[in-house]
């Protein structure tokens, strides 16, 4: 028979970790039902992948100056390439003065 009740913050710790494996799985080792371990694992969010670099990141404030790494800079200028080739126009946003 298994557990009843709301899962503890060790058992949710376990779940967010242990994603990747089969949902019988985890309701065995946790020994509660496959709906329960379903509908909170459902609820976590994946993981970001580290891997990813933001821009703000890349960019360090040390007593008034400001140092930008080269990573940072490429982002920039890729950032700032796709805003120019965007239509700056909003057709939505502009309203006509009715006569």
């Amino acid at each position: 028979m298994s557990k009843r009740g709301p899962l503890s913050k060790i058992e949710k710790f376990y779940i967010e970790n242990n994603l990747d494996k089969d949902l019988g799985e985890l309701s065995l080792e946790l020994d509660r039902a496959k709906s329960v371990v379903k509908a909170y694992s459902d609820k976590c969010e994946p993981k970001v992948q580290k891997n990813k670099t933001h821009l703000s990141e890349q960019i360090h404030s040390y007593k008034g100056s400001t140092v930008m790494t080269e990573n940072a800079s490429m982002i920039a200028d890729d950032l700032r390439s796709n805003f120019h080739k965007k239509d700056r126009t909003r057709p939505n946003c502009v309203t006509e003065i009715r006569n």
